[in-house]
C-alpha cells in the first residue's frame, strides 16, 4: 500500500438547499440511518454536502476518505 496522501478542495454552489437536504436524507437512509437519526446528526447544509460527497470507503476503489469537513458561507450554514 502506498503512503500517498492527497487533499481535494472544491468550491460548490448550492442553488436548491431543499433538494440538497432531501437528497442527503435519502442517502442517510440508504446508509441505515432513520430520518430522526439523521436529523439528530445533521448540522445544516454542510452536513448535507458531506453526506453526499464523502462515501468513506468504496470497496475495490483503492482509496478511503479518512476525514472530511465543509465550511458554508452565506445563508445556509
Amino acid at each position: 500500500m502506498s503512503g500517498l496522501s492527497l487533499v481535494f478542495t472544491a468550491d460548490i454552489d448550492v442553488f436548491d438547499e431543499e433538494a440538497l437536504r432531501r437528497a442527503a436524507c435519502a442517502q442517510a437512509s440508504k446508509e441505515g440511518l432513520t430520518e430522526e437519526g439523521w436529523a439528530s446528526l445533521r448540522q445544516g447544509i454542510a452536513s448535507d454536502l458531506i453526506m453526499l460527497l464523502d462515501p468513506g470507503s468504496i470497496p475495490g476503489a483503492g482509496f478511503e476518505i479518512r476525514h472530511s469537513t465543509c465550511e458554508a458561507s452565506g445563508g445556509g450554514a
